[in-house]
């Protein structure tokens, strides 16, 4: 069926006339034209076949009456759908449609009733009439043949019909037959008396009409052969006719079958190309034609069900080429549609349309939106790829496309036209309009600009004229109306389109037109008739750019003409003329000036260089470690920065000078910044090198005019100013990109300067202790013992400011303050004791943050006092120190026994720490962290006594998670020490501890053995021994001496007589020790008894 709908205006190739189409509607629920589903009166729902009148009624058309009556004993004509298909020879020849649900019946209402849906066609003359003399009204080769599935029971001839080329023979497919393997049939189509002699040419079949041997068919069951058909020739061998059949579900993917005739009776295969992509449908539609008129016949298939899920494409073509005859190893050009689209679902060969000597086809896309017609033109390299209109868009009119007509010339314009349909009951003609290939010639006199002479009426101005002249040509040669043409001249268009003020003013120009324009109408009255227009153009005075063409742009369009109304029942109006839309409407021509200062050729050939490119703190001052490696910059310190910059045009080649460094006429050096630098101003250390630089709005583009010219062997150095507000901690590089530029002939490239960004964050930290004296003293007390935070020890209170000098620092969000707090020394022990954390302006204003860990894990008792003080707001003061208890006792050390020092510090190892952690979420100006403890006496009662003076060391610094790797901090750390000294007064007051006592009496007792010792090595404690053992030792009997008589003995100093009771004198010495004999015995008698007065 042929199917329509009406296009917006450019929906549709280029010289298809969108606003004059015409629309013809059926009746609803008909599927007009041809009308598959129309009433025909004795049947309820049979089809028909429609002609439509080419007027601009839309309601005119009229039902061909060739089906008339039924026998319902032997056939049946419901949903017959007569008008599935419909094809034309062209004017003055035949038509065929068919209606291939048809059915065949016998022994209707018998138990052995028999239906077959065999179909059927019908051929009609130029007058949409039957002549049965020479084609006979009615077409049905599968009936009376063997019925069921697997023969011929549901050939449903006619799905697809079609007539030869030469118009010589009639093309059916019947895709139902040989259990749905389905056939093709060709058959002579007499045209007159002429063609009777060749009545036994055919009828061909691709089972053979005589054998019907489904094995014939070169596809499996269920294949559907026949559901598209056509010929051509030129396929496989010049000049041979060959047939085409699709079978869209061929092993699942779809096939085309490239059939010949080789006997009175058959088809042979000789080319079968199959589908690319499972249930794809290819073969569903398709087209033969010469695409690129090599006289060798191209194949175009349609696979409306193709699906690409990524690309989400819907719907494809495969165009391929003929490589003379051969279609082995071919490689189509698919053409794909959008998502469900059903892009391919019919084609169309359209002949030349735009009459530029290659074939065009149409695809149709129902189901893309409202339904899209895409046309493609051919060409000598194959189908063009990209539309010759990028979408259509069907006004009120559903799927539209779902069928294509073209290839004919229905208005006589010698241009092919096309029928569009839909399944809305509409169908729609669009004329394609003629083709006009426009010539034009810009003429200018003089030649060149010479401004050393001036030619104006005034004596001291340059002037030009200007020549434009204009022909056009068509096909056919006779088609020549009358064409208006409307121009435009454009002076300095360049210069123009960059912003900058036209060089030039025209003076024959009309009053609506702006100073830099001209315009202007010709009138062509037939084909290769010349009309031209003059004007002149005046250059302006003190013109900067000397060297820089002035560039001339010509514009021209075809004047549209007035829409006539048409009156009803006249004839279709013709369609106006469309320039080629291929070929260019505009002529660029350039008006060169006289080149001075170029050397002797007249060819500026400068040599323009960039020295160098370096970042500087400010001018004449460069950053530390940067040049085009690495520059350092502050987040808020360093407001702007430098970019020196130096530029040279001097001789590549000081041997030969004159091979380049000419004048640089124009010389600009264009500049690009990153979003995070922005132009600030230009700088010089001389002010004559200072060039003009200029910005746009949001100074991220700088353009800098070095000379016009820049003179040979100048050199110009300057600094850019760049504002850094745009960096952020997240700029890791500044890349600025540096253009040279000339019109001048050079070739230049452009030239990044970088530098390295470090982000130094603006933030210091302080710290103080409150007291930065301690005293410990008190009880030795174990940590359960504790119940106060007065039982621990003296109080400290440690402020740790952090002050941020730059902005806030919201955009941190893992910033810490950390401060390491020496809670216990080196064995475990309690040091300092901590009891609150508190974070104050770190969290925006009037704010408190929470740190962690948690501090007071033991969960002492705040002393109250501080906590009144906290409550009524007032500051805290200095708690006093707490008197020595009665009970405790130690001896008072001296300072020369103590030692002198000691620092407990958690980075030399003597301490151990706990790390308190408060993040910094914002804060503009300063945060302060408290943190309160206590000194745990008890430990340095017990370890620290005897030390002269400790160092407590405790230390903040600021931290920063981030995945931003340039961050720097400096003065991100402090150390708060503290002195601790064993209190005073407790040293006086206290008594002697035990262990002192203890030490006293081990201390006695090693100086008792030692005179022990001592002593016995002296002798002391030898016993008098006898000389001989047989001596008897002398007996000797206490007397007691009365007192009075103690008296009358008295010492003498040579030696003192020692009366006894006995009378017997003692002899001692002057030492008063007796007197010995010389072996240090006493001496003996001569009865061996000692001499009396001797021991």
């Amino acid at each position: 069926s042929l199917l329509a709908g009406l296009l917006v205006p450019g929906a549709i190739a280029f010289n298809l006339d969108v606003m004059g189409a015409l629309r013809k509607e059926g009746e609803p629920g008909s599927l007009f034209v041809t009308g598959p589903s129309q009433n025909p009166g004795q049947a309820n729902r049979t089809g028909g076949l429609f002609a439509c009148p080419l007027s601009l009624e839309e309601t005119d058309c009229y039902r061909v009456d060739i089906d008339r009556g039924a026998d319902v004993q032997k056939e049946s004509k419901e949903n017959q759908w007569l008008g599935v298909s419909v094809r034309s020879q062209g004017p003055g020849g035949k038509i065929v449609t068919c209606a291939h649900r048809y059915e065949a019946r016998q022994r209707v209402d018998q138990i052995l009733e028999t239906r077959d849906v065999i179909g059927r066609c019908f051929v009609l003359s130029q007058d949409l009439a039957i002549r049965d003399e020479l084609d006979g009204g009615e077409w049905k080769f599968c009936e009376g043949r063997p019925q069921g599935h697997e023969q011929f029971g549901f050939c449903q001839q006619g799905t697809a019909a079609a007539f030869s080329p030469d118009s010589h023979y009639l093309l059916f497919g019947a895709p139902g037959t040989y259990n749905w393997k389905g056939t093709a049939r060709v058959e002579l189509c007499a045209q007159g008396s002429a063609d009777l002699a060749h009545l036994d040419d055919g009828p061909y079949e691709a089972g053979g009409e005589k054998e019907q041997d489904p094995r014939l068919i070169p596809v499996p069951a269920n294949s559907y052969l026949g559901f598209s058909i056509d010929s051509g020739k030129g396929l496989v061998r010049a000049e041979e006719l060959s047939f085409v059949a699709g079978a869209p579900r061929a092993n699942h993917k779809g096939a085309v079958v490239i059939l010949r005739k080789d006997s009175a009776s058959r088809l042979v295969p000789e080319v079968l190309l199959s589908g690319e992509r499972l249930t794809s449908g290819f073969g569903y539609s398709l087209a033969v034609a010469d695409l690129n008129s090599d006289g060798w016949t191209d194949l175009v298939v349609g696979a409306p069900y193709f699906f690409e899920r990524q690309e989400e494409l819907g719907g494809a073509v495969y165009v391929y080429m003929n490589q003379g005859g051969h279609w082995a190893g071919v490689s189509p050009l698919r053409l794909c549609g959008s998502l469900d689209s059903m892009f391919g679902i019919s084609l169309a060969v359209l002949g030349d349309l735009n009459q530029d000597g290659f074939p065009d086809i149409a695809v149709g896309a129902p189901f893309d939106g409202d339904g899209k017609v895409f046309i493609y033109h051919g060409s000598s390299l194959g189908v063009v790829a990209k539309p010759s209109q990028v979408r259509g868009v069907a006004v009120g009119i559903k799927s539209f496309g779902y069928s294509l007509s073209g290839g004919l010339d229905v208005d006589g314009n010698h241009y092919p036209d096309l029928l569009v349909g839909s399944l809305a009951d509409t169908a729609v003609l669009f004329r394609a309009r003629p083709v006009l290939h426009v010539s034009h010639k810009v003429s200018i006199l003089p030649p060149t600009i010479d401004l050393e002479q001036p030619n104006c009426a005034g004596g001291h101005l340059v002037c030009i004229d200007l020549r434009v002249c204009f022909s056009y040509s068509a096909s056919p040669s006779s088609y020549s109306p009358v064409v208006a043409l409307d121009y435009v001249l454009d002076g300095d268009t360049d210069r123009r389109l960059r912003g900058q003020v036209p060089r030039v003013t025209f003076l024959s120009r009309s009053p609506d037109d702006p100073k830099h324009q001209a315009s202007g109408t010709v009138w062509l009255k037939h084909q290769r008739d010349q009309v031209c227009g003059d004007t002149m153009l005046q250059l302006q005075e003190n013109v900067k750019d000397k060297l820089r063409a002035i560039v001339v742009t010509l514009s021209y369009s075809l004047q549209t003409p007035r829409l006539r109304r048409q009156a009803p029942g006249q004839g279709l109006p013709p369609v106006a003329p469309i320039l080629n839309a291929h070929q260019p409407s505009t002529q660029r021509t350039e008006i060169h000036f006289l080149k001075q200062g170029c050397g002797e050729d007249k060819i500026c050939q400068s040599n323009l260089q960039l020295v160098h490119a370096r970042f500087c703190a400010r001018v004449n001052l460069t950053l530390q470690g940067c040049g085009w490696e690495t520059a350092l910059f502050a987040l808020s310190g360093q407001p702007v920065i430098g970019l020196e910059l130096k530029v040279t045009n001097l001789p590549s080649n000081p041997a030969q000078p004159q091979a380049d460094g000419d004048d640089a006429h124009e010389a600009q050096l264009l500049v690009t910044l990153p979003a995070s630098l922005h132009y600030s101003g230009v700088r010089a250390l001389d002010s004559a090198e200072k060039p003009l630089c200029l910005s746009n709005e949001n100074a991220s583009h700088v353009e800098c005019e070095l000379g016009n010219p820049m003179k040979r062997g100048a050199q110009v150095t300057f600094y850019l100013i760049l504002s850094t507000s745009g960096i952020t901690i997240e700029t890791t590089e500044l890349e600025v990109e540096l253009q040279l530029a000339t019109i001048s002939e050079q070739e230049l490239h452009p030239v990044s300067a970088r530098a390295r960004v470090f982000i130094e964050l603006p933030l210091s930290i302080t710290g103080v202790a409150i007291p930065q004296q301690l005293f410990f003293s008190g009880v030795v007390r174990g940590e359960s013992a504790m119940r106060s935070e007065r039982d621990v020890g003296s109080k400290v209170k440690y402020e740790v400011t952090v002050s941020n000098q730059g902005q806030s620092l919201n955009t941190l969000g893992s910033a810490f303050l950390n401060i390491m707090w020496p809670h216990e020394i080196a064995n475990g022990k309690w040091l300092l004791y901590p009891m609150r954390v508190e974070l104050e302006g770190g969290q925006g204003p009037g704010q408190r943050g929470l740190c962690s860990p948690r501090p007071n894990i033991l969960y002492l008792d705040v002393d109250s006092r501080d906590r009144r003080r906290r409550e009524l707001g007032r500051p805290e003061q200095q708690e006093p120190r707490e008197q020595p208890e009665p009970s405790t006792s130690w001896w008072p050390v001296s300072s020369a026994e103590k030692k002198k020092n000691i620092t407990l510090d958690c980075a030399r190892g003597t301490a151990n720490c706990v790390v308190f952690s408060c993040p910094l979420y914002s804060f503009d100006r300063a945060a302060v962290l408290h943190v309160w403890g206590r000194l745990w006496n008890s430990t340095f009662l017990e370890e620290y006594s005897a030390v002269k003076s400790l160092e407590v060391i405790v230390r903040a610094n600021i931290t920063v998670k981030s995945s931003i790797k340039n961050l720097l901090l400096r003065d991100a750390s402090t150390v708060i020490p503290v002195m601790v000294y064993l209190d005073p007064v407790a040293v006086v007051a206290g008594g002697v501890p035990w262990w002192v006592i203890l030490l006293a009496v081990l201390a006695g007792l090693l100086v008792l053995a030692l005179l022990v010792l001592l002593m016995w090595k002296m002798g002391f404690f030898k016993r008098a021994r006898y000389r001989y053992p047989e001596a008897t030792v002398p007996q000797y009997h206490a007397v007691k001496i009365p007192r009075e008589d103690r008296q009358q003995y008295k010492e003498e100093k040579t030696g003192t007589i020692l009366r006894n009771n006995w009378g017997s004198p003692r002899r001692e010495g002057p030492d008063a020790h007796p007197i010995l004999a010389g072996d240090g015995h006493p001496e003996l008698g001569s009865d061996g008894h000692p001499v009396p007065g001797t021991a």
